[in-house]
């Protein structure tokens, strides 16, 4: 079973993004657990209680990037789409997918594909 957590602090938006991954992995015939955070410390408590195969954050601007930057500590699988271009950031903190919101079906099945490379552990290259 694929996990994955969905962080994003906009509740509507948070829960559109978890139905798109469930739709995505269930297309790539991933049996998938999706569940939901709005913020760092549920991120953080949510990593804790069980490592996720996935992390997909979806949070905009320096809040986001805080976020990425102390998720990078726990899971190196993370997925980030942000509505400022934080590319650069991305790439030194070796986030192996990020792209600009707003997070379309596309968007989000070339994500999990790039995640899910080689099963769970693709994204600790």
């Amino acid at each position: 079973m694929w996990s994955m957590i969905v962080c994003d602090d906009d509740a509507a938006e948070r829960e559109r993004l978890m139905d798109l991954a469930r739709r995505c992995l269930a297309e790539r015939g991933a049996e998938a657990k999706v569940t939901g955070c709005a913020d760092w410390p549920e991120l953080d408590a949510a990593v804790k209680r069980a490592l996720p195969d996935g992390v997909l954050v979806a949070q905009d601007g320096v809040e986001g990037l805080n976020t990425i930057t102390s998720a990078k500590l726990l899971s190196r699988k993370l997925i980030w789409f942000s509505d400022l271009d934080f590319g650069v950031q991305a790439y030194r903190l070796c986030v192996p997918f990020f792209c600009q919101k707003p997070v379309s079906r596309r968007k989000m099945e070339q994500a999990l594909s790039r995640l899910m490379e080689g099963g769970p552990e693709a994204g600790e290259r």
